[in-house]
């Protein structure tokens, strides 16, 4: 076989990838690379034009998921939910590797691990397990796991309750990442109380000098909507409420959750949606006195502006489907 001729020196670099490549000599855009050697080569006069191409590809196939995870060269993610941030080697008992090795090896690993990273593993558990139980996304599992790191690392973690810095550090990250969770919840799941948590959660962020951004009422609304089954339409309504209650100063000082409970009620009596401020309070986990105070004050400081904001004939539209909806709805229940 003939050997293809050799790029004239002093040619021009071939484009950057994205660009599209001609080739030099005779203009074609005909250039493919060669699976074998790497090479970039003009199809229609034979020239050369890069020799030294990178293959990003896998050097391996395959058929199935076992068979991916069992060929492929990198491992995990790196996260700061596991020791090591995922990095750390597990040892195990191999074919040709006899016991006593795998053993020795398994001690010197042991004493050449980062003792920081034994003192939190407990705290990073907990933080995992709360994830599963309180439906909590990756990335505020991950932010709170951040967040105790940073609280251990500057040694404000010694000597305090476990429990009451990791709810702290997970309320803190809820906030961060606008999760709808309220201290109660978070307070229930490890069985302390709010007080704790909270001076917990002041000393940390005073310490490390981080500015937690305060829970936004918004963030609770579409949580009590999905618990009492309401329309799409009421939900941003209340949305709607709430931003125009932020603009006029209606919620400062309030608590997020009953704003946005006595939001969605003043959206489901607008709309013509019945529904008890009882109802809207065990949906909120607030009391009925919550709920109708700031409903109270929404109406005072928020309804005129949203109605003359939507207009009569918006309004009138939202009524109609919210009414379509609820035939709807009753209509698929069962006949009891």
């Amino acid at each position: 076989m003939s050997q293809l001729p050799k790029e004239p020196e002093g040619r021009d670099a071939p484009e950057s990838p994205g660009e599209e490549i001609r080739c030099p000599r005779c203009g074609s855009k005909n250039v493919v690379e060669d699976p074998n050697t790497g090479d970039l080569v003009c199809q229609n006069c034979g020239l050369i034009l890069d020799s030294s191409a990178l293959d990003f590809s896998k050097d391996w196939r395959a058929f199935d998921s076992d068979e991916y995870i069992e060929r492929a060269h990198a491992g995990a993610p790196i996260t700061p939910l596991r020791p090591g941030f995922g990095l750390d080697t597990d040892i195990v008992l191999t074919k040709g590797a006899s016991k006593k090795s795998v053993n020795l090896l398994k001690r010197a690993q042991k004493h050449a691990a980062d003792s920081k990273e034994k003192t939190i593993e407990p705290a990073l558990r907990k933080i995992r397990d709360a994830a599963d139980s309180l439906v909590l996304p990756q990335e505020t599992i991950e932010d709170a796991a951040t967040l105790y790191r940073m609280a251990a690392r500057a040694g404000l973690v010694k000597g305090r309750s476990m429990d009451a810095m990791v709810a702290a550090v997970i309320y803190a990250a809820c906030r961060r990442t606008d999760v709808p969770k309220t201290l109660e919840e978070i307070s229930k799941f490890f069985a302390l109380e709010e007080k704790e948590i909270g001076r917990s959660f002041r000393f940390l962020f005073r310490k490390l000098g981080i500015q937690i951004p305060p829970p936004k009422p918004e963030n609770f609304v579409y949580l009590i909507a999905s618990k009492l089954s309401l329309p799409e339409e009421v939900a941003t309504q209340a949305i709607r409420i709430i931003k125009i209650a932020k603009r006029n100063g209606a919620t400062m000082g309030r608590e997020p959750v009953g704003v946005a409970a006595a939001a969605v009620y003043m959206a489901c009596q607008e709309l013509g949606l019945h529904r008890t401020q009882r109802e809207l309070a065990q949906a909120a986990n607030v009391t009925e006195v919550t709920v109708r105070n700031r409903y109270k004050e929404l109406i005072a400081r928020a309804r005129n502006d949203w109605l003359e904001e939507i207009g009569e004939e918006k309004l009138n539209e939202l009524k109609r489907r919210v009414a379509e909806y609820m035939k709807v709805s009753q209509a698929a229940q069962p006949v009891k």
